[in-house]
């Protein structure tokens, strides 16, 4: 433990029961059905569960907080390949040792919660490795919030007191920025805000267009400079996703951002890149990194995969004192794991055209794509995605057609999701732990599934 002294009976314990936990995950490592006399235990838990929350759960599934890799058990004993890592938190896999140490560790201290106001060191490193990180673009800060919609609420706050009185924002179709007050505005989807008031003004443009890709830069800058010109001098912001995740892993080339960044800058528009999902999943840290964008972006949001969530934005949008603050951080253990992890990925080999990112990328898409064109010819119509995360269509690509194939991916032993509308397709956010025969079962299983369910 870099922060404090343990003594040497606390050192024996903590590495009795490290080698423990790590030797209890050799009984997680294949796909196998319930155990005998507990094939309803799932169901029966969430019969109550979903009574009390009022709305039921996608999936019958209920975690026994066991579990190793890509393979998550639940509660019936069963064991399944988890594909989609609670939506995106768990991006090393199932009881990985940076997980694990951090937990230990962060039960030998004297709080659960890390205060904004009485920070802990592992507030700091996790903080200094951020930003360590991004040295190469103008991002000099980082404020912690309490999750991915709040850091874009932060983020919003931030430009808005930079604009005064400047609020519109500009925002793209298909984008998805959560679903707080402020953020289920930017979000595109209409669904997702029925019955609320508005909360603040949004011009949506067209993104990348995947099968317009000749003329979607065009496209794009002809809507920004329509919206501009509606609203002169009101617009405090750019946002996107580069990646738009529940759009279906939609993003289009460097040239693409490029242009649309030069574009704002021209404009006085701040550059805000929401990257709550994507950060650690791409070829390289973040995804504006990938892109070699690191000169344009002025403020970004990151989550998920980093265990903690927060905003990292430039000296010039550093705030008057009053507009930020809070009271957590976040847990101890979630701020010990963000720093390891941020460490880990950044010294491993992990990134970069060699790296082993790039390398699932390249393998799960060739053999999603060899399925597409011999024995799954016309039941699998689409293969895609970047860095870990991976999307391809099935049948005719609607709700119906695809939210019934993920069941049935999920009954057959993978955790998978959906994700886009019109089309609407299956969405994996891949853990680093995967191995190369995992893929290989993971692809047969899908083929299996996909010949069975889809006509």
């Amino acid at each position: 433990m870099k922060y404090g002294v343990r003594n040497n009976e606390i050192n024996d314990q903590f590495d009795k029961l490290f080698s423990s936990i790590l030797k209890e995950q050799k009984n997680f490592m294949e796909v196998r059905g319930p155990q005998e006399g507990k094939e309803h235990l799932v169901e029966e838990t969430l019969k109550t569960y979903n009574q009390e929350r009022g709305k039921g759960i996608y999936f019958n599934y209920v975690s026994s907080g066991r579990g190793h890799g890509p393979f998550t058990e639940l509660i019936d004993g069963s064991v399944k390949y988890d594909l989609i890592g609670g939506i995106g938190p768990n991006l090393l896999g199932h009881s990985h040792p940076i997980y694990i140490k951090s937990h230990l560790e962060a039960a030998l201290g004297d709080s659960v919660m890390c205060g904004n106001l009485q920070p802990y060191p592992q507030a700091i490193e996790l903080t200094n490795n951020l930003l360590s990180a991004v040295k190469e673009s103008n991002l000099k800060h980082f404020w912690f919030t309490g999750s991915g919609s709040f850091a874009n609420d932060l983020a919003l706050k931030l430009v808005w007191q930079k604009k005064d009185p400047a609020y519109r924002v500009i925002a793209f179709k298909k984008a998805f920025a959560g679903r707080s007050v402020a953020t289920q505005d930017i979000t595109h989807n209409a669904n997702y805000r029925q019955g609320m008031p508005k909360s603040l003004d949004v011009d949506h443009v067209p993104h990348f267009d995947q099968n317009n890709p000749e003329d979607s830069l065009k496209n794009t800058l002809a809507a920004l400079e329509e919206v501009t010109a509606k609203h002169p001098n009101q617009h405090c912001a750019i946002m996107l996703e580069i990646i738009q995740g529940e759009g279906g892993f939609i993003f289009g080339p460097k040239e693409y951002y490029e242009e649309i960044f030069k574009w704002a800058k021209k404009k006085g528009l701040y550059i805000w890149i929401d990257e709550v999902q994507t950060f650690g999943r791409t070829r390289e840290l973040f995804a504006f990194q990938t892109m070699g964008l690191d000169k344009y972006v002025d403020i970004v949001s990151v989550g998920k995969a980093l265990q903690v969530c927060g905003v990292l934005y430039s000296e010039e949008l550093n705030p008057k004192p009053g507009l930020i603050a809070g009271t957590f951080n976040g847990s101890v253990s979630a701020l010990s794991t963000g720093s390891k992890l941020v460490k880990y990925l950044t010294e491993g080999n992990f990134y970069g055209d060699n790296g082993r990112i790039k390398e699932l990328e390249d393998k799960f898409i060739t053999k999603l794509t060899h399925l597409m064109k011999n024995s799954c010819k016309d039941k699998i119509t689409y293969v895609g995605g970047i860095g870990t995360m991976i999307a391809f269509e099935v049948g005719d690509s609607t709700t119906e057609t695809v939210s019934k194939f993920v069941k049935a991916l999920f009954n057959n032993g993978i955790v998978a999701f959906m994700a886009g509308k019109e089309p609407t397709r299956v969405r994996l956010l891949l853990p680093l732990a995967m191995t190369d025969e995992h893929i290989d079962d993971i692809i047969s299983i899908i083929e299996k599934t996909i010949l069975e369910e889809i006509n």
